[in-house]
């Protein structure tokens, strides 16, 4: 079988409010699917929700045509010629571009075997993955965390065990909610925290100080994403991992931090990280410096699953939380994206279950496309 076509399906789902981090605040949900169709019909499906009309743009002028006609299962060398038409743009939009086109030729592939992305990816070593609640978000008009107790009580209710905290709004009202999530949660629930990004190093301290009795697993994004001075000067002086890489667009961007020793948890997401080929080098290399690797998880259901596949074929870590690592990041705020194959369930003892169909194990129906479809393109060979 080769590849016949490529489909672009640029999507947009207002939100009912306004929500955000300390850094924005968004009123819609938006993403580029990549369907990747083979010339017996059967489509493969990538995604990328970072600059999706950039990346779109990317895919019909530089990378299709070195993808049309190619046999799918050919993944490292059809990756290693889309990074090659990328150019110099190896941290950049090129490389979400490579990343959904990546994405969508593994779930192609896997579904040409007839088996789960899991076993394309060298098999899955558990069948259900802890999964944190990522949420809440800040909101407009307000303090903005004046639902945040209310909205974990629901995640709890749904059967999370852990919940991971937008913060970075002052380091004295951070530390309260903090701390307030924890009384809530209990001794045994385990807790992160993200600063996306909203603090000079000297403040994320001095609000990470300030919530020891929080308990946190790790504190993610404590300083600019290429700051290793300062996640280095906080790594000697916060008890917590020290997570980041969400924004990486490959392996290389990890190294410096891994070499300081100033990052404990690896989070490349796979919609901007080239891909499970470019994630797969992360997981490589965090396991050169026994580090263990969390995907970060945004956009749609695509994304949220190929990450679900890779959790599962990751090694444990113990690391003092109620549970080893890996996790899965489940975003919990609304989001219409995350709907389109069904919403994922959460299992009572708070993990995810790792489909056992082939490929990403998900079935997306053009129909169910159309409310959200702002845009769409086909490129045939």
């Amino acid at each position: 079988m080769t590849i016949a076509a490529i489909r672009l399906h640029h999507l947009v789902a207002p939100l009912p409010e306004t929500i955000g981090n300390a850094l924005i605040f968004f009123d819609r949900r938006e993403t580029l699917l990549v369907e990747v169709v083979d010339s017996s019909g059967l489509s493969g499906w990538g995604e990328t929700w970072a600059a999706p009309a950039a990346a779109a743009a990317i895919i019909e002028a530089h990378l299709a045509r070195g993808v049309l006609r190619q046999d799918p299962a050919h993944l490292g060398r059809l990756w290693r010629g889309m990074c090659d038409a990328a150019g110099s743009d190896t941290q950049g939009t090129a490389m979400t571009a490579v990343a959904a086109l990546d994405m969508a030729m593994h779930d192609l592939a896997a579904r040409l075997q007839g088996v789960p992305l899991s076993t394309l990816l060298g098999g899955a070593l558990r069948d259900r993955v802890p999964a944190y609640a990522s949420g809440p978000f800040f909101k407009p008009d307000g303090h903005p965390y004046r639902d945040f107790e209310r909205e974990a009580e629901g995640y709890l209710r749904a059967g999370f065990r852990a919940i991971k905290l937008r913060s970075g709004f002052r380091p004295a009202d951070d530390a309260a909610m903090a701390i307030a999530i924890r009384r809530l949660m209990g001794a045994e629930g385990t807790l992160m925290l993200d600063f996306n990004q909203s603090y000079t190093p000297r403040a994320a301290l001095a609000a990470a100080e300030a919530m020891g009795p929080a308990g946190l697993l790790w504190i993610e994004e404590p300083a600019s994403p290429q700051d290793l001075a300062g996640y280095h000067m906080l790594s000697g002086q916060l008890r917590p991992a020290l997570a980041g890489g969400e924004t990486y667009g490959s392996a290389a961007e990890f190294k410096p931090f891994l070499d300081a020793a100033c990052m404990d948890v690896l989070q490349p997401d796979i919609a901007i990280c080239g891909g499970l080929s470019g994630v797969g080098r992360v997981v490589a290399l965090a396991e050169l410096y026994d580090r263990p690797v969390v995907p970060h998880v945004w956009g749609g259901t695509v994304n949220f699953h190929a990450a679900l596949h890779l959790v599962a074929t990751l090694p444990a870590h113990r690391a003092g939380g109620a549970v080893p690592f890996p996790f899965l990041e489940f975003d919990a705020g609304p989001n219409p994206l995350l709907d389109l194959a069904g919403r994922p369930v959460v299992n009572g003892d708070g993990t995810v279950s790792v489909p056992t169909g082939p490929g990403l194990g998900i079935e997306i129906r053009p129909e169910v496309l159309l409310p959200h479809t702002v845009s769409r393109r086909e490129i045939t060979a």
